[in-house]
């Protein structure tokens, strides 16, 4: 949705839908945060101006606006308004948020995986209804990108891209661009998937990791990609909209901040395609 289009009132419909779903007993516990508290609110600046922004050291190239409303398991849920892909177009998403670092090892590992099961499968439901009332969600940034893939047709660059994000709709809206650019690109949806796909010839020419996924995180597929002597050089470059920076994951070949222009995207794939096929010393 453009800007322009986006107002108060579309916003304040996409929080009462999202409350609805993640809050369901009017006898159990609230939100902090409802509709009402915006109802007074007629400028988009000042509605926006309540949600929150990346700092200014982590933020992306792309507008992302964020305003916590939780869940009733769950407190740290995030409504999520941002631009992607396309300059000037919204779109509303769930996140999350519950990528802390609980492993297999620990005594709430499966109680955490039992409350991120829970998150996924409500962020579904709330996307699934702001899509049924007509609100701009990710299936619409799907239908622009493939749009946008068909008019953007160029010559074949003969690498092969492994995209990965749990967005299925943005994964599958980034691999129509980069197909549209000339290249060959597999889209998978977990990283347990696209780690077994490694184990498969051909080997991609570079992965497009996302950071946050559920069950085998972007952090985890690549420690084990840089683990394994046949693919310890591919280059990897991790999409984040956490707040990350390279010291945290060293072993990553390029980090980008999620929201993203799709002009970005292709430039980083450029740079870093030309470094792999460049011969050493040169």
């Amino acid at each position: 949705m453009r800007l322009e289009s986006l107002t108060p009132e579309l916003l304040r419909r996409a929080i009462a839908i999202y409350l609805r779903e993640a809050w369901p007993d009017p006898a159990g516990p609230r939100p902090r945060t409802t509709e009402k508290d915006f109802e007074s609110v007629v400028d988009l600046g000042a509605m926006l101006a309540r949600f929150e922004r990346p700092r200014e050291k982590q933020r992306p190239a792309l507008e992302r606006y964020t305003l916590r409303l939780g869940n009733a398991r769950y407190p740290f849920m995030k409504l999520v308004v941002q631009e992607y892909l396309v300059d000037r177009e919204y779109f509303l998403s769930v996140d999350t948020h519950d990528d802390l670092e609980v492993g297999p090892d620990s005594p709430d590992w499966n109680a955490w995986q039992e409350i991120k099961d829970h998150n996924l499968a409500l962020k579904r439901r709330i996307e699934a209804a702001w899509a049924k009332e007509g609100l701009p969600t990710h299936s619409d940034l799907r239908r622009l990108a493939l749009d946008i893939a068909g008019a953007e047709r160029e010559a074949s660059k003969k690498a092969r891209l492994l995209v990965v994000d749990d967005e299925s709709e943005v994964c599958e809206g980034v691999g129509a661009l980069l197909r549209s650019k000339g290249y060959e690109v597999e889209c998978y949806f977990d990283g347990q998937t696209v780690w077994d796909r490694l184990q498969q010839e051909p080997l991609p020419d570079l992965l497009l990791l996302d950071y946050a996924m559920p069950r085998l995180g972007g952090d985890e597929v690549l420690r084990r990609v840089r683990a394994d002597a046949r693919l310890s050089h591919l280059p990897v470059l991790l999409a984040t909209a956490s707040s990350i920076d390279l010291e945290r994951v060293p072993r990553a070949s390029g980090l980008l901040r999620k929201p993203y222009p799709r002009e970005v995207l292709f430039a980083l794939l450029g740079q870093m395609l030309e470094r792999r096929a460049r011969p050493a010393g040169t």
